[in-house]
């Protein structure tokens, strides 16, 4: 929790505070794994042309991650990696490229190497903003999970549109990923709360109107 608490969790009763001071660690625990993992799978796809430092450098820059978070996540990333026991294959998969080869050495050659190398920038970026969506994804799910826990621990407390809010600032959840979350969260708690509906026919006008069940 930060320094300054405010003043609705400084209401709450010690021991929902500490459940909620859990699950706040929970989630923070929770983003960072996701990360982490996500991290790697940027790293199997630009295994055959960067090492493992620089695909989780790229994953890092692209994601917006900083400081003390950065470190964490590239640290957990070369945990998992060392866990799952693919260090070796990956470096098999890596093959050097980007330097001018003698076979390149011609004003022909220097312009077909120029050409590759743009494809494979080109791909590269069509790489990277196919895996920062599919992490985005991934986080927001995870962001969901979590806001789901919170929304129990304070449904007497408040409304659940307030509990989602109150989740993503505790999170510091940026504005664009903040969005997604809102509304999907809310679209599941909608998909519970909200009355069913059944068609009832007006007998007067032969109209069918939804009706509370």
């Amino acid at each position: 929790m930060p320094p300054t608490l405010p003043i609705w969790y400084q209401r709450l009763p010690s021991d929902r505070r500490r459940r909620l001071e859990l699950a706040v660690a929970a989630a923070t625990e929770a983003r960072l794994d996701t990360h982490a993992q996500q991290a790697l799978n940027l790293v199997a796809v630009l295994a055959p042309r960067m090492s493992f430092d620089q695909a989780v450098e790229r994953y890092i820059e692209i994601m917006g991650i900083s400081g003390e978070q950065a470190q964490i996540v590239q640290h957990r990333a070369l945990v998992i990696l060392g866990e799952a026991g693919v260090a070796e294959e990956l470096a098999k998969e890596r093959r050097p490229s980007g330097k001018l080869s003698w076979k390149y050495a011609t004003p022909l050659g220097a312009v077909r190497f120029v050409r590759r190398q743009l494809r494979r920038s080109a791909e590269e970026d069509l790489w990277m903003e196919l895996s920062a969506a599919r992490a985005e994804e991934a986080l927001i799910r995870t962001h969901i999970r979590h806001a789901l826990g919170f929304i129990d621990l304070l449904e007497d407390q408040f409304p659940p549109t307030r509990c989602i809010t109150l989740y993503l600032e505790q999170l510091e959840v940026p504005s664009s990923r903040a969005r997604a979350v809102y509304q999907r969260t809310l679209a599941r708690v909608a998909a519970v709360e909200l009355p069913r509906l059944t068609l009832r026919e007006d007998e007067s006008t032969g109209i069918s109107f939804p009706e509370p069940r």
